[in-house]
């Protein structure tokens, strides 16, 4: 399922024309409203009959319907329109304006809203798929009451390295919420679990949120799935890797709407989900301590290149500061440092971070004590180091949050407001291998947004430090990093506080 279309604000209710012209009429391939059929689905669909599957009895031309039922119930109906119609619709959709989305949680193309425009192939769509036929075919096989004159539509294309992150579809406008997801596939024939792009389903934890992909529906040329959206449905769409770069992953996907305080049968509970765990937003280490210039001079010495002690250096490092509320420090570490790190780094064991898949997605690691890496961390959270930031930046710190992190293939963060990150003076120190030059195409940049609006984008870069005052109303997130990556980005991420 995509995202928000856009964005999760408010739609008003809209009552599709009537039309298709002299076009044949448009219906569900036989067999699928029988009630026989429906009667089987839904009994399948709602655990009712504890079946796995159901097909059409005979099954024809590869139609069918089949149920993945774990974590959540998802349906998915085979050969489920003409395919002549199908073909035609990807060609009517080609000619479109296509739009490039791209943030923390997405990146793919995308039409404008198809209820309010398109041709005849999309007219007969939409029509058809917002009439009292296929609403009233979806309620008998889901068990769910759906509001009439209201259907969400847009189609999208992913291209190679295009994906959708964790998420649940769960949102709500006014007195109506999203009650069905679906999925209409267009991609080529053939389509393998090897070219991506499948839907993922997250399992979830004890307080309901997302821990890791348990299930995979590979996309398949005329297949339709859905699903019921709310707070247990995360489910992602995953990295497309098709090797052919002129080979996407096209769909046409959308919601059903129904009145928000419905509890029917077939609806999971919508119990509220629990708070987030404190530890998701990092706490502050002890608060720094008094000033000791001759042992902050020995300390910097250790640790620090030799330029960014000249005082000529830190003048113009500060007003750099002062007026673009960002510096990038390259070769920040002293050499020797530099290399005790990356070496001590190729030997450090990383865990997967316990944050839930809807916030991030990453390792993490405690340093040794009496490792170079391990010091390097104690020395970054320090007194010393904080008063080497106020001559830097001329902010006084007076605590830091820090952790050390390692981003592969498929990791990323995302921007929750359940685990903002308290304002502050970001200050990161990149670790990537000296050999790497990172390439864009692989994502793992940090973005800072305000407004939707991208203020500053930092490429990982061998020991650099980047400094980015972020207040309140700007955000931050790393881009989701691809699987073109040739290497992972590792670096330790602090905030600094400012003393009151």
């Amino acid at each position: 399922m995509t995202a928000a279309q856009g964005a999760p604000t408010a739609k008003r209710a809209r009552t599709d024309a009537a039309g298709g012209g002299e076009a044949a009429p448009l219906r569900l391939a036989a067999g699928y409203l029988d009630d026989a059929f429906t009667t089987r689905f839904h009994a399948a669909f709602t655990g009712a009959s504890g079946d796995s599957a159901v097909d059409l009895e005979p099954a024809a031309d590869g139609r069918g319907g089949e149920i993945t039922a774990k974590p959540f119930p998802v349906g998915r109906l085979r050969g489920v329109f003409p395919a002549a119609f199908l073909r035609g619709l990807k060609a009517e959709l080609e000619g479109m304006a296509w739009h490039e989305r791209s943030n923390d949680l997405y990146w793919f193309h995308q039409t404008n809203d198809l209820v309010l425009e398109g041709q005849r192939h999309v007219k007969q769509l939409r029509d058809y798929m917002a009439g009292e036929e296929f609403v009233g075919f979806m309620e008998r096989v889901t068990g769910v009451q759906l509001a009439r004159g209201r259907l969400d539509m847009a189609a999208q294309r992913y291209k190679r390295g295009n994906h959708l992150l964790c998420h649940d579809d769960d949102v709500q406008q006014g007195e109506m919420t999203r009650r069905i997801a679906y999925i209409i596939y267009l991609v080529d024939d053939g389509w393998s679990a090897e070219d991506g792009g499948a839907l993922g389903l997250f399992a979830t934890d004890g307080d309901g949120y997302p821990t890791r992909v348990v299930a995979r529906i590979v996309p398949e040329f005329n297949s339709m799935g859905f699903f019921l959206t709310g707070q247990a449905s995360f489910h992602t769409v995953e990295e497309v890797t098709v090797a052919d770069e002129a080979v996407e992953r096209w769909s046409v996907t959308g919601w059903f709407y129904g009145p928000v305080a419905q509890q029917d049968a077939g609806c999971p509970a919508a119990a509220a989900l629990a708070p987030l765990p404190r530890s998701l937003v990092l706490p502050p280490m002890d608060e720094l301590g008094p000033a000791d210039a001759e042992g902050d001079a020995r300390e910097w010495a250790r640790w620090i290149g030799a330029d960014y002690l000249k005082p000529a250096v830190q003048s113009r490092i500060q007003d750099a500061f002062l007026e673009q509320s960002s510096v990038e420090l390259r070769d920040f570490l002293q050499p020797a440092v530099a290399a005790a790190v990356q070496a001590e780094l190729q030997a450090t064991t990383w865990t997967t971070s316990h944050a839930p898949a809807h916030v991030r997605m990453h390792l993490e690691a405690s340093p040794s004590d009496g490792t170079t890496l391990g010091e390097l961390c104690r020395f970054l959270r320090s007194a010393s180091f904080g008063r080497l930031l106020e001559q830097l930046t001329t902010l006084a710190v007076a605590s830091a949050s820090q952790q050390l992190r390692r981003f592969e293939r498929g990791h990323y963060t995302l921007i929750n407001d359940q685990a903002l990150e308290p304002d502050g003076l970001d200050a990161t120190l990149s670790l990537v291998a000296p050999n790497v030059d990172w390439d864009d195409a692989w994502g793992g940049a940090t973005h800072y947004i305000a407004d939707k609006d991208e203020l500053l984008r930092i490429h990982p870069t061998a020991n650099s430090l980047s400094l980015v005052l972020r207040d309140e109303g700007t955000l931050r997130f790393v881009k989701h990093v691809s699987c073109a990556a040739m290497a992972a980005r590792q670096d330790i991420a602090m905030v600094f506080q400012e003393a009151d």
